[in-house]
């Protein structure tokens, strides 16, 4: 009986689907390699300039791509076929680490080159996010979705734990051209991973047939006119503006507040991810949700706190402990932000309420990497991370009152309904229908 309780929490019925396996396996590969490259670039840019400025470059490179592209990306993820999408991007991504490497065996690497490179990597990814985010939906349906967002929550904090660590340690151990060795290994077998994934038949449609300016209009009309979207996506502009680029300043705080050196730099990294791969498991083993936004409004409250406290800490382990605070907030942040946008919208526009929620992100990344890092060069990095997670803790209040988010449940769109009027009685089970087609 214990076996069988075991077997029926909500995040293992989602891990019967074999290809939802495939699909999450190779995300944790992949986190592990992006988490370890973001620690590895900001020691390598911070070794080639002494800059915190330059360092903040690294966001506004990786995330410059995605307030353009992203409405777009989330259409092509509406429309063009998932699976290839997600293979064509994992072999990008092998082929931009392996010329990172190549460039740092020639030993003639410049930050201009790195910066490019990031560029690209952050090009990639915006179509990346929300064709995945939608194929989890594809694969894990209305019923478990945020037990699929949670496991994707477990991925990506799974990577901060391990990539940082593992950076950290490789830096000390073996440089930079061992470290970037690692992540090409890294990259090639999450593509091995990626290669054998079936998603369900989707209506697809050529080129010709998608009236592109439409479309896109009608997502930024729902992310507009439906609240608890826009509560959800104006919570992530600020949290992604003011308090989330703590991470790409780990080398800096590390070396100039902390006085520790890589190894323990990536100790440092890896608390948040450790205390939101607490905060998923959680997550993941409750039967129901009813008030996501509660969640999700919460979390982002919990790691606004533990980021402007951590701004003011000299005192390392202290530093960890606030971070892994911090990241039990952030499961719900994290989770939930994905979560309710999904069930928020129609299904044929779940690409694109995907692709908004990159460009609020992104475009969050971009604005905070640059000024964060300005005010850091000019006043110190405890200043620039403790005034802007600060202010970010404030603009958080006004949302919470001017939308539903805590106050009303979500209102879900079926995929046999595309108002929000109702919910039907009873709602397909693809992880259902494909544990029993495996048994």
């Amino acid at each position: 009986s214990v076996l069988l309780r075991i077997s029926s929490t909500p995040a293992l019925i989602v891990l019967q689907n074999k290809d939802f396996r495939l699909l999450w396996g190779a995300r944790w590969v992949h986190e592990v390699s992006r988490r370890m490259e973001l620690l590895v670039l900001g020691y390598l840019i911070f070794s080639l300039t002494d800059s915190a400025f330059q360092v903040g470059l690294l966001a506004v490179f990786l995330n410059g791509p995605r307030p353009a592209l992203s409405l777009l990306a989330g259409l092509l993820a509406d429309r063009l076929d998932r699976r290839r999408i997600l293979v064509g991007v994992h072999f990008a991504y092998l082929g931009i680490a392996a010329t990172l490497l190549v460039l740092l065996l020639s030993n003639a690497i410049q930050p201009w080159q790195v910066f490019i490179v990031i560029l690209l990597q952050g090009t990639v990814k915006v179509l990346d996010d929300p064709t995945r985010r939608t194929a989890l939906f594809d694969l894990a349906g209305e019923r478990h979705i945020a037990h699929a967002m949670s496991l994707e929550t477990l991925t990506n904090n799974g990577g901060k734990i391990l990539g940082p660590l593992a950076g950290g340690l490789l830096i000390a151990g073996f440089g930079f051209i061992g470290a970037y060795s690692v992540l090409v290994t890294l990259d090639l077998a999450s593509l091995f991973l990626m290669l054998p994934l079936k998603l369900p038949p989707q209506k697809l449609s050529s080129i010709r047939e998608i009236a592109i300016l439409q479309d896109l209009k009608e997502g930024i009309g729902h992310s507009f006119s439906n609240k608890m979207v826009l509560g959800v996506l104006s919570i992530s502009l600020v949290m992604n503006a003011l308090v989330l680029p703590i991470q790409y300043f780990i080398p800096v705080i590390a070396t100039n507040l902390l006085m520790v050196g890589p190894a323990l730099g990536g100790l440092l990294g890896s608390a948040e991810g450790i205390g939101t791969f607490v905060g998923a498991l959680v997550i993941g083993v409750r039967r129901s949700f009813t008030y996501h936004g509660r969640i999700f409004v919460g979390g982002a409250l919990i790691v606004s706190l533990g980021v402007t406290m951590v701004a003011w800490s000299p005192w390392f382990l202290i530093s960890c402990t606030l971070l892994f605070l911090a990241g039990i907030g952030q499961s719900g942040f994290s989770t939930m932000q994905s979560t309710i946008l999904l069930l928020s919208s129609p299904p044929a526009m779940r690409g694109r309420i995907m692709g908004s929620q990159g460009l609020v992100n992104g475009l969050g990344h971009l604005l905070g990497g640059s000024e964060i890092g300005a005010l850091a060069s000019a006043f110190g990095i405890s200043l620039a991370i403790g005034l802007n997670a600060g202010v970010g803790l404030l603009l958080i209040l006004p949302v919470i009152v001017l939308t539903p988010l805590v106050w009303r449940p979500v209102e879900t769109f079926s995929d046999n309904d595309q108002s929000i009027d109702s919910i039907p009685a009873v709602v397909q089970d693809p992880i259902a229908d494909s544990a029993g087609a495996e048994s």
